[in-house]
């Protein structure tokens, strides 16, 4: 049995075609298909590109597909994912069952493999989801960087300025965050910062990858990195407590939680801090760093979707991908 998988994010596309030993038999990566940030026309000539590409590598298994699983960021209301499932058919032959759900459950099924549990998602943004074993959703998190997406790339980003502008003005401690960020903007004083900060409709990619210096100042001990890290990784123990409370409140066993994004390049830093305050709050968990890409996620999904069980040689094949 062939399933395609689909991991769809605001900048890139992922489609793989593979069987239930996980043996990939087509692969492409395309542009962005969340049409939050996307035209609908973009989406539609990018996931074009995608089945053309799968098609031409192997047409025997493109016609022989079973189903496609298409995790797709912005597809939550009920209205989106229609529209998606339309483009969708427009690429496949007509017996193949089409699913399109939240990208959320790529990054989730890559970590445990089908089994419930919840997903701490923390790149340039931030969104806790999980799915229990009677097939309930709840996420947490995740309203945007105006107001929300605690523990992420921007909010690490934005608390580091803060702390710099806090440290220029005398009201905070010292920082060697201060050289770091001066030296990554190619300025001398801190005032020089605001130009790009607040550059109009660039703000926050601006501002997401000062995360890494972060990680840096706390390699050398930096007070005032040491505390946004802290901050960070309580925020989404907090987060993680939330969906734990609502979705695994009978769970006997640890919940397995799935960490996925940039933040956590640097887990020797978050996850001590995140277990320790899951563990003061009485919450058992077992986080868990995915082996394969997300994509490798809807592929497992569309399995458990037709009740096809994975051979164990699934997740060897996979990571070799």
């Amino acid at each position: 049995m062939f399933v395609l998988g689909i991991d769809g994010g605001g900048t890139k596309t992922k489609g793989v075609i593979a069987d239930q030993f996980g043996k990939i038999y087509a692969s492409e990566t395309v542009g962005g298909t969340n049409h939050n940030g996307v035209d609908i026309h973009v989406v539609e000539r990018e996931l074009s590109s995608l089945f053309t590409s799968l098609k031409s590598q192997n047409e025997k298994a493109f016609s022989m597909l079973h189903t496609v699983f298409a995790g797709i960021s912005g597809v939550d209301r009920p209205e989106a994912k229609e529209v998606m499932e339309k483009i969708l058919a427009k690429h496949v032959p007509g017996h193949v069952k089409i699913i399109v759900d939240n990208d959320a459950v790529n990054a989730l099924y890559s970590g445990t493999l089908g089994v419930p549990g919840i997903v701490q998602i923390a790149g340039t943004g931030s969104i806790t989801f999980g799915i229990n074993a009677s097939g309930e959703r709840q996420r947490a998190g995740g309203w945007g960087y105006l107001i929300d997406d605690e523990g992420s790339g921007y909010d690490i980003g934005r608390a580091a300025l803060n702390a710099v502008f806090k440290a220029y003005d005398g009201r905070g401690q010292k920082t060697i965050l201060t050289n770091m960020l001066l030296d990554h903007f190619q300025v001398q004083e801190p005032t020089e910062l605001i130009r790009f900060i607040y550059e109009t409709g660039k703000s926050r990619m601006a501002i997401a990858p000062l995360s890494k210096y972060v990680s840096a100042a706390a390699d050398k001990n930096d007070e005032a990195a040491n505390q946004i890290i802290q901050h960070a990784g309580c925020k989404l123990a907090l987060a993680i407590r939330s969906l734990s409370k609502r979705l695994f409140k009978d769970s006997a066993g640890p919940i397995p939680v799935v960490i996925v994004g940039g933040v956590f390049n640097r887990e020797d830093l978050l996850m001590p801090i995140m277990q320790s305050k899951l563990q003061e709050l009485n919450i058992n968990v077992q986080l868990i760093k995915p082996e394969m890409e997300p994509v490798g996620g809807a592929v497992i999904a569309g399995f458990i979707s037709v009740h096809q069980d994975l051979d164990t040689s699934f997740i060897e094949n996979m990571k070799k991908y």
